[in-house]
């Protein structure tokens, strides 16, 4: 089941995707361009190597992918990890008691 996070991810992948075309097609975000625009570089990459289809789609697809991606790792990352020793709840709850 995909979960919120993952859900989330995907949204702001494609959304992601959408804005890393500005800065090919205007001069808008030249500045950005190494970080916003790798979903542009990517789908451009493929349509190259392919030879066929429409980077602006890869790209979308791609966005899509990397936003999943980035939300699994963080939905992981939030529920997986455990560090003991962080967060000492037992004596957490000694001193509340007054021991």
């Amino acid at each position: 089941m995909i979960s919120i996070r993952q859900k989330k991810g995907v949204v702001i992948g494609v959304i992601w995707s959408l804005i890393a075309w500005v800065p090919y097609y205007t001069n808008y975000l030249g500045a950005l361009r190494q970080i916003l625009g790798i979903p542009a570089a990517l789908g451009l990459n493929l349509e190259l190597a392919l030879g066929r289809g429409d980077a602006f789609v890869y790209s979308i697809l791609l966005g899509a992918g990397l936003g999943f991606v980035f939300g699994s790792v963080a939905d992981f990352a939030k529920n997986g990890i455990k560090i003991i020793g962080l967060f000492p709840h037992k004596k957490r709850r000694l001193l509340r008691r007054g021991l």
